[in-house]
């Protein structure tokens, strides 16, 4: 086991929470592939409500944080058969808090207007309600109860479309919910980002079906909870398992929300 934290009991007010996943690697063809990798995303090693005690990993992998602070794992196979298949599972050990604690926040780094928070597009100011122009608790929930009475649920759409799609479209999954939300925030001076992970209120193997995004706002020193699709602001956070933040990054997965594969006919799942 890697130590990301102090593994001590969870304190008053959190929950020690045990999660695991797994993924099946095939080779599809009929020849030998010398290498393949398999690039996945681990739970976040520390937010305002969660931190990582440990993380075991099987078989062994390399792990890396990119810009954003994601925590990434990758995995080498050597020389699969023709049509053989690796499987590679990770567990993780957490304390979720359902109060936020204080964390250092990145200056001006989710401000930005960027891919899938485009705030300064012509189209997105000439559609923009204006909200007020206060960084407060007050505004960040006006936002949030715009975006929840504006936005129609399609149902899960498995790209990340963003913040002026959801605006233009009036319509999109939960991350068009968090994208929209987070441009808002930015917009008004309130830094946010979008996060994607998993909800559950037990330990678990977790679900490729259950994948979710949500968003979280920076005020008085710490990250608060906003889920728009939910309908969950301000609390909650002992059941949001955080793996990603999303936005533009140098991270090696590229376009891919959980996982990505790479060799030739390789290909990879998440297990059920």
């Amino acid at each position: 086991m890697d130590a990301a934290g102090i593994a001590n009991p969870a304190p008053s007010g959190a929950e020690e929470r045990h999660v695991r996943y797994s993924f099946t690697v095939q080779n599809t063809t009929d020849q030998l592939v010398t290498e393949a990798e398999l690039w996945v995303c681990a739970p976040l090693p520390r937010t305002s409500t969660q931190q990582l005690l440990g993380l075991d990993v099987y078989p062994g992998g390399d792990k890396r944080e990119d810009d954003l602070g994601n925590h990434l794992v990758r995995f080498v196979f050597s020389n699969v058969p023709p049509y053989a298949v690796r499987v590679a599972t990770l567990g993780a050990t957490l304390v979720l808090r359902e109060t936020p604690e204080a964390v250092e926040l990145q200056p001006g780094r989710y401000l930005n207007a960027e891919p899938l928070f485009e705030y300064d597009n012509e189209a997105f100011l000439r559609l923009a309600p204006e909200f007020p122009a206060e960084a407060s608790h007050e505004t960040a929930r006006t936002i949030f109860a715009w975006v929840r009475g504006y936005l129609q649920d399609v149902g899960y759409d498995g790209a990340d479309r963003g913040a002026l799609h959801a605006l233009t479209q009036k319509k999109g999954d939960c991350t068009e919910y968090a994208t929209l939300f987070v441009a808002f925030c930015r917009r008004a001076g309130i830094p946010a980002r979008a996060l994607g992970g998993y909800v559950t209120s037990q330990n678990a193997v977790l679900d490729p079906a259950a994948y979710h995004n949500w968003a979280e706002y920076y005020l008085d020193g710490t990250w608060h909870l906003a889920d728009p699709l939910a309908g969950t602001i301000g609390n909650g956070g002992t059941r949001y398992v955080a793996m990603r933040i999303l936005g533009p990054s140098d991270s090696p997965l590229k376009n891919h929300a959980r996982f990505r594969s790479l060799g030739a006919g390789i290909q990879a799942v998440m297990d059920r």
